[in-house]
């Protein structure tokens, strides 16, 4: 039909969530489990990551947190923070918030401390050994 088109392009896979810290000195936590699964159809890929549980290093400093993605982004991809899940950090959790540049590699993490005031979601926001990041999203290839 009229301005159809034939579906090009269908995957489904896991991943393991590689996570880095950007800018400044700074221990990237290590989880015990450490999940990631996506499908990608036509251009859109839609993404689950699961990261929990003490699997040894704690996280520390104020390096940003990012989480690396399965298939690097498009160079057009719109870069804009928007709700994609929560964290844990002992008794603190948080409504986490990501963003994806055009062409980028990982997805980078921040929650709001306010109405108004983004924060980065940093190594010192996993420090504890009961932890947790999940978050859903999809984004443009």
């Amino acid at each position: 039909g009229s301005g159809q088109s034939t579906l090009s392009n269908y995957t489904e896979g896991t991943f393991t969530p590689t996570v880095t810290l950007v800018g400044g000195a700074s221990t990237v936590p290590v989880y015990s489990t450490n999940t990631g699964r996506y499908t990608r159809i036509g251009n859109r890929v839609f993404v689950d990551v699961y990261l929990t549980g003490d699997g040894g290093a704690e996280g520390s400093g104020t390096g940003v947190f990012n989480i690396a993605l399965p298939i690097t982004a498009s160079a057009s991809h719109p870069t804009s923070f928007w709700p994609c899940g929560y964290a844990v950090n002992g008794a603190t959790n948080y409504e986490i918030w990501g963003q994806i540049a055009p062409s980028a590699t990982t997805i980078e993490l921040a929650y709001f401390s306010a109405i108004n005031t983004r924060v980065d979601f940093t190594g010192d926001d996993q420090n504890n050994t009961s932890r947790t990041v999940r978050i859903k999203f999809s984004y443009d290839v």
